[in-house]
């Protein structure tokens, strides 16, 4: 069993199978951004290239996962993309738990459960094609949501964390990544430009970044740190506390008392 605290030989253990993101070189972009089977396709080369620490934060998901799983429990992975968090926790946590995924896109389902046909002989697989709002987060010890909060409609973001914290068990952990902007416009232009060359230093071609700029416009609307802190506390969390952030992308621990 690798020791969970191992960060670097976790981090290569990590399935990400994915063709080449070259989406936005095509001329069917700019068009608005969806999760549909061209994106899912090269999903996995996507974020590991356009979100900065991703590899990280898959790693440091399961870590805080491994120390605050409860035994006989949920642990419930909010728009699970292709399975790349629940399929590491499989492997690597001890006890049998039931893992669920959550996602709208039935091809991001597919590709999900063939990454977990390799855990389901340890743990009870449930995918599940939803909407979070509606999905009953009970006997849950852990709930993930990375890069997912930021695509839903402003007005339902407060309620589907209250739902999640009414759901979670005592002592439970909400873990969090998202796109946050700076509430000083000087520092989110910088934040932006340094951004836009991450992307570039890892093979994106301008044209790519400015039509996928465009597409996610209107699409992926991003809170402030302090908002979404202020709204973890609202719905009831006791403890809240970040973990890393690089650029304009940051990650949340939410604990329940």
């Amino acid at each position: 069993m690798t020791d969970p605290q191992d960060f670097n030989e976790l981090e290569t253990q990590l399935r990400l199978e994915s063709d080449c993101d070259d989406l936005f070189l095509g001329q069917s972009w700019p068009k608005p951004f969806e999760f549909d089977e061209s994106v899912v396709q090269v999903f996995d080369d996507m974020v590991s290239r356009s979100v900065p620490l991703y590899r990280d934060v898959m790693v440091s998901a399961t870590q805080w996962c491994l120390a605050y799983f409860q035994p006989q429990t949920r642990i419930v992975d909010v728009g699970c993309s292709t399975g790349t968090f629940l399929e590491l926790v499989g492997r690597l946590l001890p006890q049998s738990a039931t893992l669920v995924g959550l996602d709208n896109s039935s091809p991001m389902l597919q590709k999900a459960k063939d990454k977990l046909s390799a855990v389901e002989d340890r743990h009870s697989i449930e995918l599940v094609n939803i909407s979070a709002e509606d999905y009953e987060f009970q006997d849950c010890s852990v709930v993930v949501m990375n890069y997912t909060l930021q695509f839903l409609p402003l007005k339902k973001r407060r309620s589907l964390i209250q739902h999640i914290y009414q759901g979670l068990n005592s002592g439970g952990l909400l873990y969090l990544s998202e796109k946050v902007i700076s509430p000083w416009p000087q520092f989110q232009e910088t934040m932006t430009q340094n951004y836009e060359r991450f992307k570039a230093r890892n093979g994106y071609a301008k044209r790519e970044i400015e039509r996928k700029k465009e597409a996610l416009e209107n699409v992926l609307v991003p809170l402030a740190e302090n908002q979404l802190k202020q709204m973890f506390q609202d719905a009831g969390f006791e403890k809240v506390d970040s973990l890393m952030k690089q650029h304009n992308f940051m990650t949340f621990v939410a604990l329940k008392s």
